[in-house]
């Protein structure tokens, strides 16, 4: 169910960074990879006859970092592509940051209010994804960026070990940039600690691959980060970066990370442009343009046929300093966008996660609601690609429910953070709404915030306000004042108050003893948990039976051993239902409600299930795998393969040697070209297709060996 939670605003416009590895005085570095039967020995002397350095060589993909004088770059370049033995030779190259800070310090002043500080969660439906999965901490995103501040609030718990390109080791912090930080909590900020902001999968866990730094990174370094980000486990990769020029050696590593089932995003850009970026543009890559609460296009972003889908720019996150302390704020740019895609990936893998890479994003893809800007498909939308994996929402029609009640704040470091009031209010003191945490069908949406002015015993009340915050007047003095929250939805609006704060210019309130006409709750018959102990399946609570009417009921989930014992309260776990993920399997699992009324509250804990078990392999369609094989040359620049195949995805690779590039495409029966892609072995070509007959066709400009693949369903 939603679960929103005061957040503070300031906007960055972000879109790429790219940087480098230090490199000597007049220096340029290219990328050299060369065709696997030339033995090392060999490679070594070709790159001595250019006057050729070493630097490294990219893991998994076999590409090598050299240097080479300015003066001599070209020639080398030229030299290396005409040997037979090497696949390619290109320049790492770079591109530049395209970041724009607004002067208004509280820019959105509505950030605190559902419809505008948090509408992307609203516009993609996150929230309601929600009641299916907040994450699972099974589920890793890497973020490959310019590493992480974690003192940050809201990342405890979020990380997983990480790794440092530009130092080789695993320091991602000490010289950690913002933009990495601000990536990283649009994608996974944790949910639910009454404090900053939530990421769109909350439960899923991060890993921080520094690849740069906030003045820029190389193509050389993102391709051996998205390298090792794969190989340490990570299932979504991000890129929040950009350059001009198109690269082997990043498309190496992209078909390398999808061939371990890895998704992976990246910005589409801040010009306001058609022309592609990359890696965005890279084939295997999703490239995400930005949306603005409008829905329109955000203003600096670019579009075209070549961006995979586009998502909300304007996201509140972790922002690493504000007056020299950590805070919160809304950052811009597509650098913002591509991270609230990968965020929804992570709900996916975590609510299936026997999903392959290509699954992940045909159902993205397929389930995007239109756009009146030109990408390839248009803006993701949380629920209904759960749908498209055959997951629904589970929700039963429901007001909205208080689960954790509303709260008056205090603004601190500038109003760009919150703490709870404490203390008696002072006259120029700004105060906060925390609207608490509400549960109810979709959609849920906060309809009303009112301020009162009270006498101390609460009575006399006179309404001064209705914004997201307030300023104590002077005419406050020694009046209490009261906040109500009102959430409502389809089935009906729901009014809780926060406690009564003590005089203005008083001492903090001395709790009085609840009155015999409100005991505290009393268990009578504990929760109950049904549902199949199974990854992939949804666990439901009742809230147990008790005495003396409570008005409010909280969950918290928890994972136990096998014997129901040294139960670990479970990230975003607090909903009725509870979405099992394959870090639950091995383990049980019970919920603890808190029962509450004016007089207390009590808690009561469930039975533990059975142990989890993993869910079974899908079934399988009756598939074929047919290969091909041939050569080209001058004479001959292309072949074409015919095949029936059925409905469903049809999945291509082109591998081939003996030349630095070919083109792969996909024509109907029609003959009419339904998909295309250019560039170094291996090819990857993956369409979804109605039954019947299609054509694949290989082409090239210089000879040629190569292999075709197709595994599809049998017609």
């Amino acid at each position: 169910m939603p679960r929103p939670v005061v957040r503070t605003a300031v906007l960055l416009a972000t879109a790429l960074l790219i940087g480098c590895w230090a490199a000597p005085a007049q220096a340029q570095r290219l990328l050299v990879k060369f065709d696997p039967e030339v033995g090392g020995r060999e490679a070594s002397r070709t790159l001595a006859r250019e006057n050729a350095a070493q630097l490294r060589t990219i893991p998994g993909i076999g590409v090598r970092v050299i240097s080479v004088s300015n003066g001599s770059a070209r020639r080398a370049r030229r030299s290396l592509n005409r040997n037979p033995g090497v696949r390619f030779a290109e320049p790492d190259a770079t591109a530049r940051p395209q970041e724009t800070i607004p002067d208004d310090p509280y820019f959105p002043q509505g950030t605190y209010s559902i419809q505008s500080g948090a509408w992307g969660w609203y516009q993609t439906q996150t929230t309601r994804a929600w009641d299916v999965t907040e994450g699972d901490p099974g589920v890793v995103i890497a973020i490959l960026d310019t590493g992480l501040k974690p003192a940050s609030l809201d990342f405890d718990g979020q990380l997983v070990p990480g790794y440092n390109v530009l130092t080789g080791t695993s320091d991602t912090v000490s010289g950690a940039g913002n933009h990495g930080t601000y990536v990283a909590g649009v994608a996974g900020l944790a949910a639910d600690t009454a404090s900053g902001n939530a990421g769109y999968c909350p439960g899923c866990r991060i890993m921080p691959v520094q690849v740069g730094t906030d003045s820029g990174a190389t193509y050389g370094n993102m391709a051996a980060g998205i390298t090792w980000a794969v190989d340490h486990g990570a299932r979504v990769l991000n890129l929040s970066w950009a350059g001009t020029a198109s690269s082997s050696t990043l498309a190496s590593a992209v078909a390398y990370a999808r061939s371990r089932g890895a998704v992976v995003f990246a910005a589409a850009g801040n010009s306001n442009a058609e022309a592609p970026t990359y890696p965005s543009a890279t084939p295997g890559v999703l490239g995400v343009a930005g949306v603005a609460s409008s829905g329109k296009k955000a203003g600096d972003s670019n579009f075209g046929s070549w961006v995979a889908v586009a998502a909300p720019e304007g996201n509140m996150t972790a922002w690493p300093t504000i007056n020299g302390a950590p805070g919160y704020g809304a950052v811009g740019g597509t650098s913002l966008a591509a991270p609230a895609a990968a965020g929804i990936a992570g709900l996916l893998l975590s609510a299936d996660p026997a999903l392959s890479g290509s699954q992940v994003e045909q159902a993205l893809e397929t389930s995007a609601t239109p756009v009146p800007f030109q990408v390839a498909t248009g803006e993701v939308d949380a629920t209904a690609a759960l749908q498209a994996i055959g997951i629904s929402d589970p929700q039963i029609p429901s007001p909205p429910v208080n689960t954790a009640p509303p709260q008056i704040l205090r603004s601190t470091n500038g109003s760009q953070n919150t703490a709870p009031l404490l203390a008696a209010p002072e006259v120029g003191e700004m105060l906060i709404r925390g609207q608490g945490a509400w549960t109810g069908s979709s959609p849920l949406t906060l309809s009303g915030v009112k301020w009162y002015r009270c006498n101390a015993d609460g009575s006399g009340c006179a309404q001064v306000a209705s914004s997201w915050k307030y300023t104590v007047q002077s005419a406050d003095t020694g009046f209490a004042l009261k906040l109500s929250v009102t959430f409502g939805n389809p089935n009906g609006n729901t009014t809780v108050s926060a406690p009564l704060s003590a005089p203005v210019g008083g001492s903090a309130p001395v709790p009085e003893p609840a009155p015999e006409s409100a005991p505290v709750p009393v268990d009578i018959a504990p929760p109950v948990v049904s549902g199949a102990p199974e990854a992939g399946q949804m666990l439901s609570a009742s809230s147990g039976t008790w005495s003396n009417s409570p008005t409010a009921y909280a969950y918290q989930w928890s994972r136990c051993d096998t014997a129901g014992a040294s139960c670990t309260p479970l990230a975003g776990g607090t909903g009725l239902s509870y979405a099992l993920g394959s870090g639950d399997v091995g383990s049980t699992v019970r919920v603890e409600v808190t029962a509450t009324n004016a007089g207390g509250s009590a808690i009561a804990p469930s039975a533990a299930t059975a142990i989890v078990v993993a869910a079974p392999p899908p079934p399988q369609p009756p598939s074929q795998t047919l290969a091909f094989s041939g050569s080209l040359s001058s004479r001959v620049t292309s072949r074409s393969y015919s095949l029936g195949v059925g409905s469903g995805l049809s999945s291509a690779r082109l591998s081939f040697s003996k030349c630095a590039s070919m083109t792969l495409g996909l024509q109907n029966a029609a003959g009419a070209t339904i998909g295309t892609t250019s560039g170094p072995s291996v090819l990857a070509l993956d369409q979804t297709l109605a039954a019947g007959l299609y054509t694949y066709v290989v082409s090239a400009s210089s000879r040629c060996s190569f292999t075709l693949t197709v595994s599809s369903p049998a017609p």
